[in-house]
């Protein structure tokens, strides 16, 4: 219709009316660009909220796992530092079951699984840039680094369980009077749980136990490092919630 009308116009020579019809085409396309910028705006604006929703989700799991963690490890060392206690005493004043639930903690180990669906999308599908607080951009990655030195220390702790705890305790120790109270009920008992006496003083043995405890400890600082870089993120995740909701920029 109006392609009709501005030909009528030219072919009057209605200079004005065709200016006219030339200024209203350039304003319908200038507002229909302003509407559709406006409306992915507002999608993106959206999208972003509910990615810090997600990802605030996704942290109270993480540092749930990691406190748990950070407290079984702690556990661990903590055992490792009694048979180093007793092993140094003429005669050990531990009984048996606490010396060999002591000496069973040599292979125990937890997995750490940092996982954060919502950042894997976030990363992978390249929607970080709708992030607009620099705070959580910033915060996400120094997060994931420090995942990324737990899981590495991890890794040198499964490979000692394989070639250094599993090794020995088969060889010298009784596995299940270390594991007996763990396995009540399955069929396993123990068969020597004093065995435990013999190997107590000897260097290999205190060795073995001091690389358990500098493993589990290592392990344990950095997943409370981890853990100090969760809460970071929690806290700039629930400041960015906040300030959006009582802005209320999302209709």
């Amino acid at each position: 219709m109006i392609l009709r009308r501005v030909i009528g116009h030219f072919q009057k020579q209605e200079w004005t009316a065709i200016f006219l019809d030339f200024l209203i085409v350039v304003l319908g396309v200038v507002i229909g660009v302003q509407v559709n910028s406006w409306w992915a705006g507002l999608s993106d604006a959206r999208r972003e909220m509910a990615y810090v929703t997600a990802l605030q989700e996704d942290f109270k799991l993480v540092i749930a796992e990691l406190e748990g963690d950070a407290a079984l490890y702690e556990g661990i060392a903590n055992s490792m530092a009694l048979l180093l206690d007793q092993s140094r005493k003429a005669a050990p004043d531990a009984s048996l079951a606490a010396l060999n639930a002591a000496a069973g903690q040599l292979i125990t180990m937890e997995g750490t699984p940092i996982v954060s669906d919502t950042y894997a999308n976030l990363t992978g599908s390249g929607d970080l840039a709708i992030i607009e607080s620099q705070a959580v951009k910033n915060s996400l990655p120094v997060f994931f680094a420090q995942a990324d030195t737990v899981k590495l220390v991890g890794n040198t702790h499964e490979m000692q369980l394989v070639n250094v705890f599993q090794p020995y305790i088969i060889n010298n120790l009784d596995y299940p009077g270390m594991t007996a109270n763990g396995r009540r009920g399955k069929g396993l008992i123990a068969f020597e749980p004093e065995r435990i006496l013999a190997v107590l003083p000897t260097a290999e043995f205190r060795n073995v136990v001091a690389v358990k405890w500098d493993i589990v400890t290592d392990l344990r600082n950095n997943i409370l490092k981890a853990l100090d870089d969760a809460r970071d993120v929690e806290v700039v995740l629930e400041a960015e919630l906040h300030k959006r909701f009582s802005s209320q920029s999302i209709p």
